[in-house]
């Protein structure tokens, strides 16, 4: 060990030589920075017995209460207040009920900040926080100089990546047990990573059992052989080459009373050029060396699995730490769980099993389950997907059995009771099935977290620790809504998020069905398993499994695709399905964002919910790219059905540098479904936000019925003060390859046909159309890409006003339902103020009404309030019909919130008397008016309404 100690009196003639008041770092390298003064009876020095960073710390031998001065000038304004803070890393040898005190003093010697650091643990910990966030008088912002206070013992700590001030703290810094009270955003739901510290204060509601009973002993047996199954065949083998590589990389070395080698941080701090290494690396070396030696009984392996760990807790991934921040260290450490349940026989023999089993208990978040679940707490997509196994794992590895039975009871109810529809834009499961994320509605990160749900179901089947039938009910709900928003497995990609062209259902969704089958009936038949559920699984599993052969045996057939219109207004979207094909018609509003995109993903991603009408009907199976959606030479201009201002890839290139995710100021976006889900109608105001490069004065009217194969759009009201760039409607843009292609036109110049056998009527607009190569640029890393499109769009011109669109989208039809699509609908309205469209097969209206209408002696309805979506059918006597307002109606406007969706009343006006057929829902009531009869729907969660209207005689 090298030490360079400092001569007190040299360092006392330093210590008012100030710094400037900018972001300093310490990296205590070549030599002690001349503000840094120990008082008397203490000493520093620079030290290589320790580190994280570089090869030395600073160690500071302190006696009892003595001090460590930082002659550090922090000079904030109120605003600053908020962002600074001090960062920095300290190794502690001697776990001791006692504290740091570190104190900021003003001009005149008093402290205006402090805080206090615990030291009960060993190791490396992170020590940050922010100014807002200390205590202290805090009326003066000037600040001269900070000062640690020691503890009453003497002894010594290490000290390094010291930032002060530290400009801008990371808003996910983490409380934990050195600073409990750090980060008032932790208490905020929306961080649920940072919240573990805070989890671990709760206590069990469920008391220990005093004798466990032998069917719960035998339950818990059949658990962990069937976890041990799921391990086996989960755990990575292709991190075992990897596990070696990296272990002698990091040159791990015991020193001191623990450990140096390459620092172990958080990905926020990360700099992979000073050989320092996350929480990923940790997993790749865990999971490899327990690979190697689970499966190749290597010896060393075992060694480097059990060293890496010491040397992990070492670094600070340890019980009670927080390593700065936390955030999304799930994602980075499920595999860890899979190596630690496959090794625990080697970890109960191993002198350090209790910090590691501390270490993987709390990082699981396994303390949260000791209640249930909290209402009201938001991302559960991302703990139900990354830490729902670690959690399952953690309680298994009690070697109480006692312990292990209330730990699994314990998370099979927090498990339960988060499977219940969440309020407002919180993360969870909505009541019509869309699942949340990151405050929208997000299939990618529905995917795979329905997966792990569907583990835990299938790993705990049969026995005590099961979910319960509401909580499966919900599930299958959420399973069935992913069903009939996938064509096989694949969305759209205008439900994509920061992904447009990429996400599916994964192996482990697809098993949930069939898991949650196996589970018990919910259809209220009394059967063993549910065989609407195991159909759908027979239809999404392609490949040939146990289970499906199992269903086959029970006589079970696979279910025929979804068919209907399903209304997911939650997302603002509607999907309709017939036969083999899906059409994805996606909005957006005040509460639900149009487009997610990040600094590195989606970057031309603007348009994808500005009224976007996307198929997806093609493929073996079928897929997006089957389907035409392909990425390379992709106009992000031209998502198809879109009313869109073409842009140069530079304009529409975000202009923000990270997240954007813009929100209309319109609330009337969303769909509407009549006679039981049979046809359905969507609608929106489109606007676009004053951003830069945006064009703020840019609206439209937008609508799509849809009956049978046949979309019925509309436009109207496009207008914007644009005049550099054109305003489009596209039509479609299809990736053909090297296939050949008939020509699109068909019949003269008003029909055109994609290449899939859709068939778009034009009756209004300007049609333009192209076939050949499209240059454009990938959505993460704006390199150039090029493919073969065939693309037609109407023209609506420079700054149009009042601009208008009429076309049919007949889908896959045969020559006879060409022959007869244009006389299947009619117009009855279409301006400003409503869409309404009289279908002829089906004797059904569709009705947008955009403005508060007032119908003339030709309708049947005399009056309806703004921004309404009705279907409706005349009967012998009676009238059925749907009423929707798509407007979740949310108080609160953040990017999260558990405000619920408030109930909105939609009255609409009919002549004549009128009743409302018995058994209707409460939320309907007429009454008699001057011009007829008053219908009021009360409208909640953008949910249709749908009821029957009987004539009074």
């Amino acid at each position: 060990m090298k030490k360079h100690l400092i001569p007190l009196l040299c360092i006392y003639a330093t210590l008012f030589c100030f710094s400037a008041a900018h972001a300093q770092k310490y990296n205590f390298e070549r030599k002690i920075p001349q503000e840094i003064v120990p008082s008397a009876g203490s000493r520093i020095a620079l030290s290589s017995t320790y580190y994280k960073e570089g090869d030395t710390s600073l160690e500071w031998r302190y006696a009892p209460h003595s001090s460590l001065t930082i002659g550090r000038e922090v000079s904030m304004n109120e605003q600053q207040e908020q962002k600074y803070g001090i960062t920095l890393w300290i190794y502690n040898e001697v776990s001791q009920s006692d504290s740091l005190v570190f104190q900021f003093l003003d001009a005149k010697g008093e402290v205006q900040y402090h805080f206090s650091y615990q030291l009960q643990a060993t190791g490396w910990r992170a020590c940050w926080i922010g100014f807002h966030y200390m205590k202290g008088k805090k009326q003066d912002r000037e600040l001269k100089q900070c000062r640690i206070i020691a503890p009453s013992r003497k002894g010594r700590i290490f000290m390094d990546r010291l930032i002060l001030p530290q400009e801008k703290m990371n808003d996910r810094t983490t409380p934990d047990e050195q600073i409990p009270y750090n980060n008032s955003l932790a208490n905020r739901d929306l961080w649920h990573w940072c919240r573990v510290w805070q989890w671990e204060q709760y206590r069990y509601a469920l008391p220990l059992k005093e004798k466990l009973p032998a069917e719960d002993i035998n339950n818990l047996l059949t658990i962990e052989r069937r976890l041990t199954d799921y391990c086996r065949q989960s755990l990575n083998k292709s991190h075992v080459q990897k596990a070696f590589a990296l272990y002698e990389k990091c040159n791990i070395k015991r020193s001191g009373k623990g450990y140096t080698g390459a620092p172990i941080v958080a990905p926020d701090e990360l700099d992979r050029k000073k050989n320092e290494i996350t929480w990923q690396d940790v997993e790749i070396m865990l999971s490899g060396f327990a690979y190697a030696y689970i499966f190749h009984q290597n010896k060393e392996a075992k060694m480097n699995y059990f060293k890496v760990f010491d040397y992990a807790i070492d670094q600070g991934f340890a019980y009670g730490s927080g390593m700065g921040t936390n955030h999304h260290y799930g994602y980075q450490t499920r595999q860890i769980y899979l190596s630690a349940w496959l090794m625990r026989n080697d970890i109960y023999q191993y002198a350090n099993k209790e910090a590691i089993l501390d270490m993987l208990r709390f990082w699981s978040a396994l303390q949260e389950t000791r209640l249930p679940c909290q209402k009201g707490r938001d991302e559960l997509l991302d703990s139900w997907h990354t830490l729902l196994m670690p959690k399952l794992i953690s309680a298994l590895l009690f070697q109480d059995e006692k312990e292990k039975d209330r730990a699994l009871l314990s998370l099979s109810v927090w498990l339960s009771t988060s499977l219940v529809y969440t309020p407002g834009t919180i993360g969870g499961i909505k009541v019509d099935g869309t699942t949340f994320h990151h405050g929208g509605f997000y299939p990618a990160y529905t995917t795979g977290a329905l997966g792990m749900i569907g583990n835990f179901i299938r790993l705990t089947l049969d026995t005590s620790y099961g979910l319960e039938q509401s909580s499966r009910e919900v599930f299958k709900h959420a399973l069935q809504s992913m069903r009939n928003y996938t064509n096989l497995h694949e969305w759209s990609s205008s439900l994509g998020g920061r992904h447009p062209f990429g996400g599916g259902m994964k192996e482990d969704d697809i098993e949930a069905f069939g898991a949650l089958a196996l589970a018990g009936d919910l259809l209220g038949k009394g059967e063993g398993i549910d065989r609407e559920l195991a159909a759908d699984y027979l239809r999404l599993q392609l490949e040939d499994t146990p289970l499906k052969r199992k269903f086959q045996s029970q006589g079970i057939l696979p279910a025929a695709a979804p068919k209907g219109f399903f209304v997911y207004n939650y997302g603002s979207a509607g999907v309709y399905r017939q036969k083999n094909w899906m059409v994805t018609l996606k909005g957006y509003t005040t509460d639900v964002w149009g487009a997610e995109i990040y600094t590195k993903d989606n970057r031309y991603g603007r348009y994808q919910s500005y009224g976007s009408v996307l198929i997806q009907g093609d493929g073996n199976p079928v897929s997006r790219q089957g389907s035409g959606f392909s990425e390379d030479g992709w106009d992000w201009n031209r998502l198809p059905g879109t009313t869109t201002i073409h842009l140069p890839f530079d304009l529409l290139d975000s202009p923000l540098k990270g997240t954007t995710m813009a929100h209309s100021k319109e609330n009337f976006s969303g769909s509407t479904s009549f006679n039981k889900g049979a046809c359905g109608l969507f609608a929106m105001k489109l606007m676009e936000r004053g951003l830069k490069n945006f064009t703020a004065d840019f609206v439209a009217r937008k609508s799509v019925s849809c009956f049978g194969n046949r979309l019925i759009c509309l436009g109207s009201g496009i207008h914007n003060s644009n005049r550099n760039h054109p305003t489009e409607t596209t039509l479609f843009q299809c990736a053909i390859g090297d296939s050949s292609y008939i020509p699109a036109y068909q019949e003269g110049d008003s029909v055109l046909c994609d290449p899939f056998h859709t068939y778009y009527y034009i009756r209004k607009g300007n049609i333009r159309y192209t076939e050949g190569i499209q240059h454009s640029f990938h959505n993460k890393t704006r390199q150039p890409t090029s493919g073969r499109f065939v693309t037609a769009w109407l023209d609506h011109g420079i700054a149009p006003c009042n601009a208008s669109y009429e076309y049919l989208v007949l889908i896959k039809p045969t020559p006879k339902e060409q022959a007869e699509a244009l006389h299947t609908y009619r117009i009855l309205q279409h301006d400003n103020k409503a869409h309404i469209i009289y279908d002829v097969p089906s004797g059904t209206v569709a009705c947008a009404f955009f403005d508060e209408f007032t119908g003339n002696e030709d309708f049947l309805i005399k009056y309806a309030d703004a921004e309404t979506l009705v279907m409706y059918r005349q009967e012998q006597g009676t009238v059925r019909i749907s009423v929707c307002s798509p407007d979740l109606n949310i108080a609160e406007k953040t990017f999260t919130t558990s405000a619920p969706s408030r109930p909105k009343v939609k009255r609409i006006v009919l002549p004549g008397s009128w009743d409302v057929e018995q058994g209707s829902s409460h939320s309907i009531s007429v009454r008699a008016v001057e011009a007829g009869t008053e219908v009021s729907v009360t409208c909640r969660d953008g949910q249709p309404q749908e009821f029957i209207l009987i004539r009074r005689k």
